[in-house]
């Protein structure tokens, strides 16, 4: 593992509620190839905050590289949602372009 991603570990298991730290662990986990960790630890921070827009797209994302495509539908259907109600132009064209994808 790397020293900067055992940096964010080691900075989840110190603040387990700190939400930031948790989705930028997931970005370093998708960033080294380990999808099933880095969606466990966005469902954490979804599960505290629904309306995290950007977190539901990553997770998306991840659920496509692991071939959950039914998840990674419903995840871009939220992320679609949420980012039409908080006015994210290109998150919301990323969104329906992968989901076309799918589909």
């Amino acid at each position: 593992m790397s020293k900067e991603l055992e940096e964010f570990r080691l900075k989840v298991v110190k603040f387990p509620e700190n939400l930031l730290f948790r989705f930028s662990f997931a970005q370093k986990l998708s960033d080294h190839n380990q999808p099933r960790e880095a969606v466990e630890q966005l469902t954490f921070c979804l599960e505290k905050r629904n309306d995290w827009m950007i977190a539901h797209l990553l997770k998306a994302k991840l659920e496509m590289r692991l071939g959950q495509n039914s998840e990674a539908i419903s995840s871009l259907k939220k992320t679609i949602e949420l980012a039409r109600d908080q006015s994210h132009d290109d998150p919301l064209l990323e969104a329906q372009e992968l989901l076309n994808s799918l589909l």
